[in-house]
């Protein structure tokens, strides 16, 4: 069986009894489904919402039984009547009348308004008459009366199908809600309590959620109440005794109002019905605010329960549930400097729908898509529901979605209030808004460098370093032959190898964009489309541009000598256009090398021929021709170089004639691009308000270029 649990406002999202939280709940399983209610009321279309979700349960066929423990007021009681059997505690209440709102403006707004009630008020009074079977007539009466039935009237108009025996609940303070005929103390359930024999608490299992503390503050606030509307003292004693009874068997520590000792009069004296109501509402808030912060974090449920249990007060909590974000390595939801993290319910799917319409609004939708393909992955960027919504109302959802109602219709006062809101829950972050044109910037970023086409990825290796200080490449000699024997046995010692190094550090470059408020309001999306693609561009283009500029400096290697020099054997003495003899005598000369003991030939083989633009021609011929292409009498003479190189790359960036040749920059590089950590895409920090009135990106590449081994390169200055 499955148990829900409604204690409080229905559509309260703090206390996770609003329909996104409630209706996937009833639609899990194929058990039977048990509401278990105590509620003064709440939202009505929230409170629609679940209704239908449970009929829906029954159609399926799940048997579905609710109970009233306390108070099933408003649209507590229409959740009620979902069920097919409604059993109600036999000192519990209900309550019916018409639904309410705000409205301002005109007569014509407010008539509007009040259609839009009786609109809502008629769905209700159908919902009462399936199950009663009353007219509509009487219904509506009785809506307008504010009608307050016990569990005997409510069963003699077929309300409810049973009652049972009173259970202990926690107390529901009505007095907030402005009803206009309820009973004169505020506390319900607590005083439906006193009356009845209290039954022991259930147990802290999953499948009870009711909190102890809530109770004891139930058992206090009844013990108040009936002080003050004098009850006999044997009636108090019997509830101090619950109490008491409670301490005994879960050990309950109880401090302030809420504590309880064997001497009554001390212990009842002296507590007023302020004390009672401040006890009741912190501990609400305590306990509702912790099991809001461990279920927006994940955290599991007997952690939680561990918290509310031991005492644990709301800052706490939030401390503990850090340091528990921090040992999964939960960092990508602590601040805004990396796109969000996604996780699927309704928060998550605004924020996805949005950031697509955002990206289709800018024109980028094609290049992310586009992007993604050269990946293997295939994405569809479908702003579903958003498609056509203006930036201005995206804001005045997000502002919803944190619990913030803005009543403002100046768009410029929306955005701006979107832009600077921060959340209450634990980490103090930003509001979702900001959040989208983060993503959208950042999806846009990636796919844009993603891509923008490169060269120098084809010649050069790729590496990592952890920060950025200078960081060495190592490449160690060999030991060569090993020696004989000699006839006493004896073995030589060998001398550990020399090692050569070449050091490479990472640095950064970037750049700033910002998007001012105004043209968030305008819903000008250029810099999307505009500056957020051309940095894209140009973070894999700076690359580009500095590869290019190390090989033409010839940089000095850590032996003092430049890196393609007749020292290191890896230039040619007579510069060559590309032809068979001089492939050949670029494979000959690479496959010399010796490591840097000197002892062994390291048999290099060229890999990939980088050339100038205008000499990719004569060098794709060269190289992949049957025959020789030199040769100037007709005889059909086979090309001893064809498919030496595996990659012809030409780039305009080399100007003259030279050319050069690399090995396999996966196996031997001698140019090493390395990047910070192993990001090879660039990063976006954003920051709200700082030097502009919107938002500003940092766009930062972390990576550096250096010549690591000039053993895997050859030069040939041409002609």
């Amino acid at each position: 069986m499955t148990e829900i649990l409604m204690y409080g406002i229905v559509g309260d999202s703090w206390d996770g009894l609003d329909a996104n939280t409630l209706v996937p709940m009833i639609s899990e399983g194929d058990d039977d489904l048990d509401v278990r209610i105590n509620s003064p009321g709440g939202y009505v279309m929230e409170g629609l919402a679940i209704y239908n979700a449970i009929i829906r349960q029954k159609a399926k066929g799940r048997k579905v039984t609710t109970h009233i423990d306390g108070l099933a007021a408003s649209m507590g009681s229409v959740i009620a009547m979902a069920g097919d059997d409604i059993v109600m505690a036999d000192n519990a209440l209900m309550m019916i009348h018409n639904p309410w709102d705000c409205a301002c403006g005109d007569a014509a707004d407010l008539r509007r308004a009040a259609d839009k009630l009786d609109m809502i008020r008629d769905q209700i009074v159908g919902i009462y008459a399936k199950q009663t079977g009353i007219d509509a007539e009487a219904l509506i009466a009785m809506l307008d009366a504010e009608t307050w039935m016990t569990a005997v009237e409510a069963l003699a108009q077929n309300f409810i199908t049973s009652t049972e025996d009173a259970v202990t609940v926690s107390a529901s303070y009505v007095k907030p809600f402005g009803f206009k005929h309820a009973p004169d103390s505020p506390l319900i359930s607590a005083m439906a309590m006193a009356r009845t024999t209290p039954t022991a608490p259930a147990p802290k299992t999953k499948e009870n959620l009711m909190n102890l503390y809530q109770t004891r503050a139930a058992l206090v606030a009844a013990i108040a109440a009936f002080q003050k509307d004098g009850g006999t003292q044997e009636e108090i004693d019997k509830i101090r005794a619950s109490a008491l009874a409670l301490d005994a068997k879960d050990a309950l520590p109880a401090t302030g109002a809420l504590a309880l000792s064997p001497q009554p009069a001390p212990a009842v004296t002296g507590l007023t019905s302020a004390d009672v109501q401040n006890a009741v509402a912190a501990e609400r808030t305590r306990t509702s605010g912790i099991r809001a912060l461990g279920k927006k974090h994940g955290m599991e449920d007997a952690f939680i329960e561990e918290l509310i249990s031991s005492d644990t007060t709301l800052d706490a909590a939030r401390e503990k549930i850090l340091d528990k974000l921090a040992e999964a390595g939960d960092s990508a939801n602590i601040g805004h400097n990396s796109p969000a993290r996604v996780t699927q319910d309704a928060r998550d799917k605004f924020i996805e729908g949005a950031t697509n319409w955002i990206i289709v609004k800018a024109g980028v939708a094609n290049l992310v898509e586009k992007a993604a393909a050269a990946r293997g992955e295939t994405v569809r960027i479908d702003p579903g529901e958003f498609r056509g919504v203006r930036n201005v109302d995206l804001a005045r959802e997000a502002l919803s979605n944190m619990g913030i109602n803005c009543q403002s219709r100046d768009p410029d006062v929306i955005v701006r209030e979107a832009m600077t809101a921060r959340s209450a829950i634990i980490t103090q972050t930003t509001g979702d808004f900001p959040i989208l044109f983060e993503n959208a910037i950042h999806r846009t970023l990636q796919a844009a460098y993603a891509v923008t086409p490169d060269t120098w990825s084809r010649f050069a290796g790729i590496g990592s370093v952890t920060d950025f200080r200078p960081h060495t490449r190592y490449l160690r000699g060999s030991f060569g032959a090993l020696d004989n024997v000699n006839e006493a046995g004896e073995f030589k010692n060998k001398p550990i190898p020399d090692l050569a190094k070449e050091q490479i550090s990472a640095t950064t470059k970037g750049n700033i964009i910002n998007l001012s408020r105004q043209a968030i309001v305008n819903d000008d999306m250029q810099v999307f489309s505009g500056l957020a693609v051309d940095l894209g561009r140009a973070a894999k283009l700076t690359i580009e541009i500095d590869v290019y500029a190390l090989l033409n400096s010839n940089p000095l290697m850590n032996d003092g000598t430049p890196l393609f020099h007749a020292n290191h054997g890896n230039l040619a003495a007579v510069g060559a256009a590309p032809s068979v003899a001089a492939f050949d005598a670029i494979d000959v000369a690479m496959a010399q090398q010796k490591d840097i003991s000197g002892n062994e030939f390291l048999e290099i083989a060229p890999s990939v021929l980088l050339v100038p633009r205008g000499l990719r021609g004569a060098a794709i011929t060269v190289n992949n021709s049957e025959y020789d292409p030199d040769a100037v009498s007709k005889l059909q003479k086979p090309n001893i170089v064809k498919g030496l190189f595996s990659d012809i790359v030409a780039s305009p960036r080399l100007t003259g004639t030279a050319y050069y040749a690399f090995a396999d920059p996966q196996v031997a590089p001698a140019i090493e691009v390395v990047f910070l950590n192993g990001v090879t895409e660039p990063f976006t920090d954003s920051q709200e308000g700082w030097r502009v009135d919107g938002v500003e990106w940092k766009v930062r590449h972390d990576y550096g270029v250096g010549a690591v081994n000039w053993r895997s390169g050859y030069k040939q200055p041409g002609a």
